[in-house]
Formats: C-alpha cells, structure tokens, sequence
C-alpha cells in the first residue's frame, strides 16, 4: 500500500512538473507574440521623406540604423516593369560631410502602398551611422534625360522585419526550452518511479 501511495506521488510530480513547464512555456510565447504589433509599429514609424527626381533634397535621418530609398510611383505603374529607371543618387552626411554608401538593392517584393495609392520598391539600402542632417541628391545618368520622378527615404521594412522576429525569436526559443526541459524532468522522475516500483514488487 505504501509503495502505490508514493508511486501515485511520484507520478503525481511527474505531471504536475509537466503541466506547469506547459503552461510557463506557453504563457511565455504568448506574451512574446503580443509584443509583435508594438515592435512592428515602433519599427515602421519612420517617415518617409520625399525627393524629386533630379534634384537634391536635405534630409532629417534622425535614427541610426537601416534605411531604404523607394521608387515610388502611382499603384501598378511599375508592376509589371523589370526594373526601376536607371539613376545616380548620392547620400551625404551634412554633420560629417562623408558620403553614405547606397547599395543598389531592387526588391520587387519590398514594397508598400499608401492610403493615396502611392506605391514605393526598394531600389536603394543604406545604414546611417551618424544621425542628422543629410543631403540625397539624384539624376538621371550623364547623357540621359527622363520624366520628374518621386523617390522616398525611410525605414528598411523588410530589415525591420527580420530584425524584430530576430529580437523575438530568443523568447520564443526560450519558451520551447522551458517545455522541453519540464518534458525531460517529468519523464526523468516518472522513470524512477517506475523502476522503484519495479523494484519493490520484486522484493
């Protein structure tokens, strides 16, 4: 009788270690997800700052970190275009008087759709180090002339993207430790209990 008593105890623990390793785990992940929303909206909340194609336009970049030119253009305009046109732009940093590399980066997909059914690609990234006062200035190249484009400066959004899941992904993974950890230590004592079970009838 003894011996059923402290088995039903040990795998009484046993469960008990297994639920609440669920339910942290669970509360865990849950919470991390709710934050998603927030992160997404603090990331996005850059502005997109305009400049008309040619032409130079001086430029509050207030944040360090990833920013993106977009082509933008009236929604479908581009859709279907293999490319963006062709233009030299130049970042320059007023505050350090550097240049701030733009690397080529068309990425249909990256793209967004304002409320006046304005559409931007990603046709620049870029990293600014230094926050401030920069100066973006784009042409056509040397010996081509084309129509007054709208290109606009702001946040990186599939950066932005992957940098937020990357911050959360930590928490996440950390929850499915939790309850790998509870399902190991639960398993672990329901396996003494067994074989101290086992070992008991056979005395």
């Amino acid at each position: 009788m003894k011996t059923m008593k402290t088995s039903a105890l040990w795998f009484g623990a046993a469960i008990l270690v297994l639920v609440l390793g669920g339910l942290a785990a669970a509360i865990l992940v849950i919470s991390t997800l709710g934050t998603y929303p927030a992160l997404i909206a603090e990331a996005y909340q850059g502005p997109r700052q305009k400049v008309e194609v040619p032409g130079v336009e001086d430029l509050e970049l207030s944040r360090k970190g990833a920013y993106a030119v977009y082509y933008e253009e009236q929604e479908g305009a581009f859709i279907h275009a293999e490319m963006p046109p062709n233009l030299d732009c130049e970042l320059t940093s007023t505050i350090t008087g550097k240049d701030v590399p733009l690397v080529s980066d068309y990425v249909p997909t990256n793209r967004y759709v304002t409320r006046g059914d304005q559409v931007g690609v990603l046709i620049y990234s870029t990293t600014v180090n230094d926050p401030g006062m920069h100066t973006l200035s784009c042409d056509y190249p040397v010996g081509r002339d084309g129509p007054k484009l709208v290109l606009a400066i702001g946040p990186n959004y599939f950066f932005e993207f992957l940098r937020v899941v990357w911050n959360m992904s930590g928490s996440v993974l950390g929850g499915v430790g939790v309850l790998c950890g509870s399902f190991v230590l639960s398993f672990s004592i329901a396996a003494v209990a067994i074989i101290q079970r086992t070992k008991e009838g056979q005395v």
